[in-house]
């Protein structure tokens, strides 16, 4: 009489030596899917900004000139004017027209335009980031705009989850319009009560920043976030330092911030230090050069990354 024997399991031993394999698997896998899903998050950033600069653009052709980098009267900053262009018009139908006059008029400021601002509109936030999911330390910034040689900023203590919020703001050029003619000749294409026409940019548009990407300070643990409503124009004077600072461009992409120019392109700049590499050839171009309108000089973007 003959028998078989049928083995209907796996040893101890075989499943621990499969469960090992897949282990291996998995690691080898994750890194490659994190790329993957960086490299679509960074696609995504990178068509925010052109979505941005183009309705600049379309912005310019209905009005004769580029929005306020910020309006000095309601502290609305430069998104605001561009909500017809990137269809969010029943969110611009919200804002009081006398809160979008170049200056306002009434001393109306943009809260008159809490409803509207109470907002989440996809196209002005960095998906690598999810800042309207995350709560800064300090507070959520109002407003931040250029003056003279300095930056102000004035914000709501608090994370006010509600609150739009945005990783974008405009270029001020490397101090705005200062008033000192060393850093004037770097005048961006927005700045405090701007009416820049887009046509009339001596350097070209596709030489000048238009719009950066900004964190609102360090990270992991960040600082500050910021509302799109008063997110005014930043200088470049600071550069893109790492860890980022609430007064410079910064973003959660490895070593790169993305910038959009003025001709809707978007290109990086390179990360750099903690410290601001002040008055080197990297800086004349990242800082200066491609963030003024009319200083006239040619960008070498290769010292900055592209």
């Amino acid at each position: 009489m003959k028998t078989r024997r049928f083995r209907l399991a796996f040893t101890l031993i075989e499943l621990l030596v499969v469960i090992a394999i897949i282990a291996i698997l998995i690691g080898l896998l994750l890194p490659a899917v994190q790329k993957v899903r960086e490299a679509a998050a960074r696609m995504s950033c990178s068509n925010n900004l052109k979505q941005i600069n183009i309705a600049a653009h379309n912005y310019d052709s209905a009005n004769g000139n580029l929005p306020p980098g910020f309006n000095s009267a309601s502290y609305c900053g430069s998104l605001a004017y561009l909500l017809p262009y990137i269809e969010q018009d029943a969110i611009f139908r919200q804002i009081p027209t006398t809160c979008l006059t170049i200056p306002a008029t009434g001393g109306v400021w943009w809260g008159g335009a809490w409803t509207a601002a109470n907002n989440y509109v996809k196209t002005f936030e960095c998906p690598s980031d999810g800042v309207s999911r995350t709560t800064p330390a300090n507070g959520t910034f109002a407003y931040f705009y250029t003056s003279g040689s300095t930056l102000y900023g004035g914000y709501f203590g608090g994370s006010y989850p509600t609150l739009g919020k945005t990783n974008y703001t405009a270029s001020a050029g490397t101090l705005g319009k200062s008033g000192n003619s060393f850093w004037d000749q770097w005048t961006g294409p927005y700045y405090t009560d701007s009416r820049v026409k887009i046509g009339a940019i001596p350097d070209g548009t596709s030489n000048t920043f238009g719009f950066g990407e900004i964190l609102g300070g360090t990270v992991p643990n960040r600082d500050f976030n910021a509302s799109w409503m008063g997110a005014g124009s930043l200088p470049t004077a600071w550069g893109t330092i790492e860890p980022p600072q609430w007064y410079s461009f910064g973003s959660r992409h490895t070593g790169i911030v993305l910038f959009g120019y003025c001709d809707g392109s978007v290109r990086i700049v390179r990360k750099i230090g903690a410290s601001t590499d002040w008055y080197t050839t990297r800086w004349y171009n990242a800082c200066a050069y491609a963030a003024g309108t009319s200083d006239g000089s040619v960008v070498d973007s290769s010292q900055f990354g592209n």
